[in-house]
This record gives structure tokens, sequence and C-alpha cells, in this order.
């Protein structure tokens, strides 16, 4: 007898509540030393703005639900179906898709068609580039001498949509889900630079979606988890 799937979905708004840095490694010259993860927006696509990748998220909640599950006391056996069901491994695809999350609701409610059409001023209300840091010596706990260097940043207070959807189990999920809204609950930074105060974040689980239903009473799932 073949394993009966649910559809499920979850969105939820990331909020920063200090500037993010997720860094794409590369520099602009002698302006920048790592510019940060950016793209073509869904609603503004003349223009590529911050966003949160998908593959981050996934990475992030993984770690999360691996310590949430040890910490419930779940056997190997049973973190690693969930794991597997939500995220899957290196030879076996997990249930969900992470979606890249991007500043959506922000740019329709807060900005003008004027300000949406200028490319250069919705960047420049968006993101900065002025965050100047000095690289540190762990032994000596001082600065190190010509090691200043300057990394681009999203602005704090943006809100990100953040969407993951997919199929789980019939059986499992319930439970399944009620764990990756734990992790989402308690997600709370984000990239790097998380020791000078950069990346820190707030969730807000805006709708539940099971079999095509909405689940109002969410918090449940997360309250009886076994």
């Amino acid at each position: 007898m073949g394993v009966t799937y649910f559809p499920v979905q979850i969105e939820a708004t990331i909020t920063l509540t200090t500037m993010l840095h997720i860094g794409t490694g590369l520099g602009l010259g002698q302006i920048l030393d790592d510019t940060i993860v950016q793209g073509p927006h869904p609603r503004a696509g003349h223009i590529t703005l911050p966003y949160i990748p998908g593959s981050s998220l996934k990475g992030r909640l993984r770690s999360l639900v691996r310590q949430l599950t040890a910490f419930l006391g779940w056997t190997p056996e049973q973190r690693s179906m969930a794991e597997a069901h939500l995220f899957g491994f290196a030879d076996r695809p997990g249930g969900l898709v992470f979606v890249d999350a991007h500043i959506e609701e922000f740019l329709a409610q807060n900005l003008s068609h004027e300000q949406l059409s200028n490319s250069a001023a919705l960047h420049a209300l968006l993101v900065r580039s002025e965050r100047s840091f000095v690289s540190l010596s762990r032994q000596r706990r001082v600065a190190l001498e010509q090691r200043l260097f300057r990394i681009e940043m999203a602005e704090p207070e943006l809100p990100f949509t953040f969407r993951a959807t997919g199929r789980l189990p019939e059986a499992d999920s319930r439970r399944d889900l009620g764990l990756l809204l734990a992790a989402l609950c308690d997600l709370t930074h984000l990239g790097g630079h998380k020791a000078r105060g950069c990346g820190h974040c707030r969730v807000a689980i805006d709708t539940v979606h099971v079999n095509n239903e909405q689940v109002t009473d969410w918090q449940k799932l997360v309250e009886h988890l076994p």
C-alpha cells in the first residue's frame, strides 16, 4: 500500500531588527570588500534588491530542527526521518521547497510608483554600503594593522516574505510541520557577522495550510510535539 501525502504550505514574515549581511564573497574594487546577495525582485524586476536565499533559510532551519529534536529526546531514527521528510539528504530530496524570501509587502505598501520606478533611489533606500570593520587577532585581542574592510548591508526593519511549500507523509505531516514551525519561531538571526550585532531578526507566522485547508490553531502543532 502506497504512502499518502498531504500538500502543505507555510507563509511567514521575517523582519530584520539589525542590518543583515549575506555575502557573495565578491567585492567592488576599492569600494567594497563583500557585496550582499541581490537579485531581480518579483514586483520590481527592473532592479536587483536584497533577498534571503532559500538555501540559507533551509540550512538554518535544518540546524534548528536538529537542536529541537535532540532537546526533545527523539531517537536517532525519529530525528533522521523528520529531517528527511522536511529537508532531505544528498541521496534523497526533501518534501518541501524553501523559496527565496523577498521584500514584498514593504514595496507595495510603503513606496510610491515614482519610487518604484527609480531603481537608483530604491536601491539607496534598501541597501547601505557604509559599514566598516576591522579584523581582530583572537590571540592578542587587538585590531590587526591594515585590515580594515567594508561590507554591504541590508537595512534593518525590512520585512522579507518567507514561503515553504511541498508535501509531507500524511501519517507524520502534523508532527513534521509542528517541528518546522517551532524552528521558525526559534529563528533569531541570519547571515554573517552575528558577533558584530548583524543579522538579528524576528519571525511572524502568517498562514499555515495542510491538505489545502488553513490551520488557524497552528500553535497547537508546536505545543503538542512529542
